[in-house]
């Protein structure tokens, strides 16, 4: 019997890019106060070309450490700054602009969530990101009015590992509350989603909304729509036969 689902973001509930065109208007206000000596557009440039960068690196090379206060670190050096006593929390939010309105949930997002809420599925939120914490994520799903039907976010922020990093997934599953056996993994990553949770004994949906079908997976299901990953937990969670139970 299914009781948690760990549902990834990007990708899967909306876009993996977010709208290159957003205002970074707010952004930029908040680099001018954190940074008054630098100039904003530049500071943040830099801010995210070397955190993006960093990420990259620790993807390639499989160490999947995400130390969010290094990157912001290497960054201010890059522009010249001693980061002694500067907030590395504080630059790394304003590098993070809201989702809403440059980004839109899916077809199905919000139905699927309500549906795990009725369902009394505990609704556990997992994505690898770059400035994009829990908080802000809270923040990204009241705007877009799904708050209410997630019951956690666990972010490689967070964590301080990325997926499909052990220490995600564990204290993922910590949230989740329950046995591997008993979650399901809804994700479009073969080898940041699927892999990992089967290898802990999870179910997997592999989502492939934005890209073709793939034409292996390891995933109990392949999903090009969030109705159809809808129905495989509806069926996931319909009681096995009793194999005692006459047939006609």
């Amino acid at each position: 019997m299914l009781r948690a689902v760990l549902l990834d973001v990007g990708g899967t509930l909306w876009p993996d890019q977010l709208t290159p065109h957003v205002d970074p208007d707010p952004c930029l206000q908040q680099l001018r106060r954190l940074l008054p000596e630098v100039d904003p557009g530049r500071a943040l440039a830099t801010l995210r070309e070397e955190i993006q960068c960093g990420l990259a690196e620790a993807d390639r090379t499989g160490t999947a450490v995400q130390d969010m206060h290094a990157l912001v670190r290497r960054a201010l050096r890059a522009l010249g700054i001693c980061p002694s006593g500067l907030d590395t929390t504080a630059l790394r939010r304003a590098v993070c602009a809201p989702a809403v309105p440059g980004v839109q949930l899916f077809p199905g997002a919000a139905e699927l969530l309500r549906c795990l809420r009725a369902y009394r599925l505990r609704c556990v939120v997992v994505s690898n990101v770059q400035v994009r914490g829990a908080v802000e994520y809270w923040r990204d799903f009241i705007d877009l009015g799904i708050a209410h039907l997630v019951d956690v976010v666990v972010t490689s922020l967070d964590v301080g590992f990325r997926k499909p990093h052990p220490a995600f997934f564990e204290a993922a599953l910590r949230e989740a509350g329950c046995a591997p056996a008993a979650c399901v993994m809804v994700g479009n990553s073969e080898a940041n989603d699927v892999r990992p949770a089967i290898a802990l004994g999870m179910r997997a949906i592999r989502v492939a909304i934005e890209e073709p079908p793939p034409a292996a997976s390891a995933a109990h299901a392949i999903a090009t729509s969030l109705e159809a990953v809808l129905g495989c937990v509806q069926q996931w969670m319909a009681p096995a036969p009793d194999p005692r139970a006459p047939t006609n």
